[in-house]
Parts: structure tokens; sequence; C-alpha cells
């Protein structure tokens, strides 16, 4: 994957400043739950459903990707 196709965002962790590199197409998924779940912004969102239950075998972005993903694709399954 060409990295010119990845937008990158800085966050503030507890070990220190991060680049989070993502699909344009996911953050623009980040940015709908933002809203809709009524955050002042996305690094909130990201403090308060993802980092919590991060994994440490795998990378932020991949866990950022497997939250949006895994609940729209389960429900298709069990829909199925």
């Amino acid at each position: 994957m060409s990295r010119r196709y990845l937008e990158q965002r800085h966050i503030d962790l507890d070990s220190g400043r991060s680049c989070l590199a993502l699909e344009p197409e996911y953050w623009q998924a980040i940015e709908v739950l933002v809203y809709e779940d009524s955050w002042n912004n996305w690094r909130d969102f990201f403090d308060m459903q993802v980092l919590p239950d991060k994994p440490t075998d795998i990378s932020l972005a991949s866990h950022e990707r497997k939250i949006l993903t895994v609940p729209p694709f389960e429900a298709w399954r069990s829909d199925s």
C-alpha cells in the first residue's frame, strides 16, 4: 500500500506522541462516529473507545481498523 494514500494524524499517548496513518475512508468513518456519539473530537473518541481495549500485540492502526470493521461485519453475518 502506498504511504501517500494514507492520511496521518498525531495523537498523544501515555507512551508519548504517536502518528496514526489510516486510509481516508477510515478517517471519514471515525468522524461520523465522533459526530453521532457526540464526542468533542476524534482524540476524545480514541481515548475512551479505542485505547482502553487495545491489545499489545497489534498496532494502533490495525486495532482501529478492526474496531471499525468487525461490528458491521458481525451484524451482517447475523442477518444472513
